[in-house]
Order: structure tokens, then sequence, then C-alpha cells
């Protein structure tokens, strides 16, 4: 119709104002600049090294490459709409319900997003990754063009479905109950699946050895290969792996398998731009709010009677509350729980290997439980930044910095030191070394006490700004990145240094016995507690002098 005027997708304004929106973002602080150059050289140094180990497959068998491509692209695909779904209602710049209020469709809006969405780390990363995905295929044309188009399929794929699912879980997910629980339930995920990986490379073939007893590395190569195979199979008839298995399946002159793999990779691509543009039309009608939420309010719990009515029982009071409640402080505490296991895993996959002796296997399974205290410190040295602005109220009430650190660590140590006995018992049990109890004991609570008592002292020096707890568990700013990442080491190294002596008693005590293990304890407990009273003594000091600064450094300015 004459005189109508066509909508134009706004391309170069979305990408524009996104870039502009991150540039002002990474400009607000010297340390959001360098955290975040910090990340892109790390992406960087995994994806360019990546990208050549795929360029390194081009003369690779077609089962290799097809197999190693297909898993990798795959997880990568999957990962993209967990991640950003992560993020949804926390730092998305371009959210639908910015554009509510303009005279603008969907269908307007939608291209120039999908463009803005590939600027961050996560397309930069897939992008590197896809031009080795290209030259791995290159090794003839049919092949190479194929590998184009699923690369350009794949990446829309990524772009789309993290899009198309944020959308669709953004009533849930702007609900802060089912956002953390989202994120914790990852947080689990992803710990299961870094503890399973020992197993994983425990089981992949180790030791193949020819006629001369040297190790055959082309065997290695193809009973890996061979042992991947089914995995790649099952993926390639996913959702997750179409589009990337698109080159393989016409490689090996599957033409069939091709088209129908093609096919599919379309329309999942087409009902997932479906699907994005119906959830967000309807985010641009009816933007959504986060609403609040309620809670009922429970009577005093047993563990409240066994703290004392004082001002330092009261902030462990609220403290064990906390730990309960908070998403930040209970995937720390997960990841707590973890480390343990992680570590018995690593000990117990290492089991299979004949150069190791069992005696020696079994007696670092049973010292597993000392890891509870590796993250002790970093537990307690971010708890007073976690407070934000409710910190105030604890201090116009007058408790003093030495109430306030040792509430603190009191609330920490009435929930760990019960999980530190049963994972002693849980992992002499395994082991079976019962003789090694004490001086296991020993280097276990000396450990979790000195990590206690330095991160008391380090939460009284050093506070950093955290998100409130509304908000999505990784949604983290870039002012505290590197105090934040030098904190943390000083956080794990400084205990382990300070029992030194504790772990030297405890070796001395599996080779030799007798009262050497006794001495374990004794050390164990004098040093711990010596070094809880000391963190616990300086760094009350420093709070009554600098409690105005602690909390303006503590308020999130978001």
């Amino acid at each position: 119709m004459a005189g109508q005027v066509v909508p134009k997708p706004l391309v170069s304004t979305l990408v524009a104002l996104q870039l502009k929106l991150m540039w002002r973002q990474l400009r607000a602080s010297t340390s959001m600049m360098v955290g975040s150059i910090v990340m892109l050289v790390m992406v960087l140094g995994a994806a360019i090294p990546a990208m050549w180990g795929l360029v390194a497959l081009r003369g690779a068998s077609l089962e290799a490459r097809g197999a190693i491509t297909v898993i990798a692209f795959g997880v990568l695909t999957l990962g993209w709409p967990i991640a950003v779904t992560l993020m949804t209602g926390n730092n998305d710049m371009l959210d639908a319900g910015r554009f509510a209020l303009y005279p603008v469709r969907a269908r307007q809006l939608l291209p120039g997003l999908l463009v803005a969405a590939a600027t961050g780390l996560g397309g930069l990363l897939t992008l590197v990754l896809g031009i080795g995905f290209v030259a791995a295929w290159s090794s003839s044309l049919a092949t190479a063009v194929l590998a184009v188009f699923g690369l350009v399929m794949g990446f829309a794929t990524c772009l789309v479905s993290s899009r198309a699912l944020s959308a669709a879980l953004a009533a849930v997910l702007r609900r802060r109950r089912a956002r953390d629980l989202v994120t914790i339930v990852v947080v689990i995920v992803i710990l299961a699946l870094s503890t399973g990986i020992q197993f994983i490379t425990h089981a992949l073939p180790g030791n193949v050895a020819g006629n001369s007893g040297t190790l055959d590395l082309s065997q290695m190569w193809q009973q890996f290969v061979t042992s991947i195979q089914p995995t790649a199979n099952a993926i390639a008839w996913t959702p997750f792996g179409w589009a990337w298995a698109l080159p393989w399946a016409a490689g090996q002159g599957d033409w069939g398998h091709a088209a129908i793999w093609g096919v599919l990779a379309i329309a999942w691509l087409a009902f997932l731009a479906w699907a994005w543009m119906r959830y967000f039309s309807a985010s641009l009608t009816s933007p959504l709010e986060a609403g609040g939420t309620s809670q009922k309010i429970a009577k005093a719990n047993p563990l409240d009677r066994l703290l004392p009515a004082t001002p330092a029982g009261a902030v462990a009071k609220r403290g064990l509350r906390y730990w309960r409640r908070d998403p930040r402080r209970l995937v720390g505490a997960i990841a707590t729980l973890v480390m343990p296991i992680m570590m018995g895993v690593a000990v117990y996959a290492s089991g299979n290997n004949p150069d190791t002796p069992g005696d020696i296997i079994n007696a670092v399974l049973a010292f597993s439980p000392a890891m509870v205290g590796f993250m002790a410190a970093i537990g307690l040295g971010y708890d007073i930044s976690y407070d934000g602005t409710a910190l105030g109220t604890q201090i116009v009430t007058g408790i003093s910095g030495r109430d306030d650190r040792w509430g603190r660590a009191m609330a920490y140590l009435v929930i760990f030191v019960p999980v530190q006995v049963v994972m002693i018992v849980a992992f002499l049990a395994v082991s079976g070394r019962w003789d090694l109890a004490i001086p296991v004991a020993g280097l276990s609570f000396a450990w979790l006490l000195s990590g206690a008592g330095v991160g008391s002292w380090m939460g009284a020096m050093w506070q950093i700004p955290q998100p409130p707890a509304g908000s999505n568990l990784v949604n983290r700013s870039g002012s505290g990145g590197v105090a934040g990442f030098l904190s943390a080491m000083l956080g794990i190294f400084l205990p382990f240094v300070v029992c030194l002596p504790v772990l030297a008693l405890a070796i001395t005590a599996v080779v030799l016995g007798g009262w050497w293990s006794w001495a374990t304890l004794g050390a164990g407990l004098a040093i711990g507690a010596f070094v809880l009273w000391l963190g616990m003594r300086i760094g009350g000091r420093h709070l009554d002098r600098t409690w105005p600064e602690v909390l303006a450094k503590v308020t999130w300015k978001g």
C-alpha cells in the first residue's frame, strides 16, 4: 500500500546501544576495567589454544574429528541457555521491559537483540572456536561448506535458545526464591560434574603398551576416540548436535543423515525464534515487575537455646539464620561440604594406579576431611560483606567488634564442627584406617579453627560490596575483583602455612605412630585455638575503630 511505513530492524542502533552501555559499565571503576581485561585474557587464553587444537584435527580421521567436534560444540550449545538464564533480570542491558513504552514491535527488535547478544565474551568464545571448527572440516569442499553452514546455524541456535529460554522463564526467575533455587541447583550440578571428571579421567585408557613394553600413543588415541563414539552419536541426534554433525555426515558420505540433521536444525531454530518472539512480545505489552515475597516467622529453634544470651550470642543466632536462608552463604556451605568429597574421589580414583601402594592411598583418603577447613577463611572473610546496609542496624545497637567477630565465628563453627566430625568418621570408615583417627582429628580441627581465625581477621580488614540477597548469585561487580581474588588466595594459603607444623606431625604420626598421634592432636588444637583467638582480637579491635568505613564499603551501590 502506497504511503505505508515499513518497520525496519534496529540492528545498528541496538548493537551501538549495547556497546555503549558495556563501555560505560567498564568505565565505572578501575577495578571493573581490570577485572574485565582479566576475564578477556582468560577467555582468549582458553579459546585460542582450543582453536588451534581444532585446526590440528584437520589431519585426523573422520571418526576423531566428528566425535570431538560434536561433543565439544554440543556441550557449548547446551551451556549457552544455562549461562544466560542465570543472568536473567540482573544485568540484561537490553531487557524487554526497557522498550515497553516505545512504539516498536518485537520483530523490529529481535534481529538487533540477536546480534547484540553476540557482542559479549560468550560470543567471542564461540566465534573463535567456530573458526577452528571450520578449519577442522576444510579438508574437502563438501565438508567445508557444511561446516560453515553448521557454524552459522549452531551459533544462531546458541543465541536464540539462550534468549528464548530466558524470556520464557523471566516470570519465574524474577522471583527471588525460584532464581536462587535454580542457581543453587546449577552450582551443585557443576560441582558434581567436576567430581565426576575425576572418575572419567582415570577411566580413560592409560597405559597401553606394545610388544616392547613402551607406551603406544597412537593406540591410546584410537582407544580414546572409540570410547567417545557412542556419546558423540547420541549428541548428534539431539538439538544440541544437529548443526555441528553436518560435516561429519558429509565426510562419511552419509547424505541421508546430513539432510535429516540439516532439516531438523533449521526447524529447531525456527521454533526457538517463534518462541522467543512470542514471549518477548508478551513482555513488551506486559512488562514484568519483580514481586516481593513473604515468609512466616517461626519460633526460636533448638540451637538458639544452646547459644549464650550475650551480644556475641545474638550475632551468632542471626548468623545461623543467614547461613540457612541466604543463598550466597548457602552456596559457600555447599562448596565447603564438597571439598573433602572431591579430594576423596580424586584419591579413590587414583587407587587403580598399580604404582601407588594401597596404604598410602588409604592414609591420604583418611585425611581428606581436613579439606573442610579449606574454605573456612573465605566463608568468614566474606560474611560481613554479605550484610550490606543491614550492618547499620547492628552498629547502632553498640555491639563491639569483638562480639561481632566471636558471634560470626560461633555460628560458623556450630555448623561446621559437627560436619567435620561426621566427615572424619565417614572417611575413616571408607579408608579403614581407624588407627589414624587421632592425627586426622588434629589436622582437621587445626585447619578449621585456623581458617576461622584468619577469616575473622580478613573480614575486619577488607570488605567487598556484594549484590543484595535478592539478586542473582552470578551477578558480581568488578569493584572488588582484584581485592576479592587476592583475599581469596590469602584465605586459602595462610591457614595452610599456619598448619604446616601440624601437617609435619601428622605425616610423622602416619609413619611412626605412637605418641606422635597425640602430639598432632595437641598441636592442632593449640595452634588452631591460638590463631582463632588472635584473629578475633585483632579483627575486633580494627572494627571498633572503623565501623563507619566498614558500613560504607559493604553498601551495595549497584
